[in-house]
């Protein structure tokens, strides 16, 4: 059975055929697209454990099951939308700083849906970020303890997967609307989980929302809006 480390694994390869494959969406030579992948992992990794600080401190999240293999990790935990907000401001500033002006997400969006879903399904197999306990029933996952729980994060693996076909098609479609693919892609995703939210144990913090769907809610407002208005524009 593969692990989460196994699924982290296969995620980065086949992002990176992906990334290969699509021949370069962006228009950009090879200095400033690594460039700009600097950026944005980076940016990433800084935000994935800066926005987690908050709910670690504050206690915003919910602990996870003992035995959960997928927070071994070091330095504590992280979130994913707060590596998609960090990555997202990071590459923002970088073109600022390289001159660049045209919309570059759109060779960011397909290997960025296979890396989050095989993420998740390393989550799956771990037996973390699972939803709240449910009774056993032949769609319920599994946590590290047994437990059946909402699943969570199957749901957010298919969304992965549906997304990383779409972006297959589009990425690859003559006299799309540049710069859409990513933004669409991650306001999209930012709703889902700010759905999903509602089903995990964190406990609220504003508004009767927690910690994670304030960050689904900030990650929207930023990429919905850039989303739009690419569409709309000429």
């Amino acid at each position: 059975m593969i692990g989460y480390f196994g699924w982290v694994a296969i995620g980065l390869l086949t992002a990176t055929a992906a990334a290969r494959w699509q021949r370069n969406p962006t228009g950009l030579d090879a200095d400033r697209r690594s460039r700009l992948l600097l950026a944005a992992a980076g940016g990433s990794i800084l935000g994935a454990y800066l926005l987690q600080l908050p709910a670690d401190l504050f206690g915003f999240s919910a602990p996870p099951p003992p035995g959960a293999s997928g927070d071994a990790l070091p330095l504590g935990g992280r979130t994913v939308l707060g590596g998609l907000l960090g990555g997202w401001f990071a590459v923002e500033f970088a073109k600022r700083a390289l001159g660049i002006r045209q919309p570059t997400g759109d060779g960011f969006a397909l290997p960025l849906a296979i890396a989050l879903g095989c993420g998740r399904l390393g989550c799956l197999a771990a037996g973390c970020c699972a939803g709240e306990p449910c009774e056993a029933a032949w769609w319920a996952a599994t946590d590290a303890e047994g437990r059946s729980r909402v699943p969570v994060q199957a749901i957010e693996a298919l969304f992965h997967g549906m997304a990383a076909l779409t972006l297959a098609i589009l990425v690859r479609r003559p006299r799309r609307r540049p710069g859409t693919l990513l933004a669409g892609y991650l306001t999209a995703l930012a709703l889902l989980r700010l759905l999903l939210e509602a089903w995990r144990e964190h406990p609220p913090v504003l508004l009767g929302l927690t910690w994670y769907q304030l960050l689904a809610i900030a990650l929207s407002s930023v990429t919905g809006p850039t989303w739009w208005r690419r569409l709309r524009s000429p």
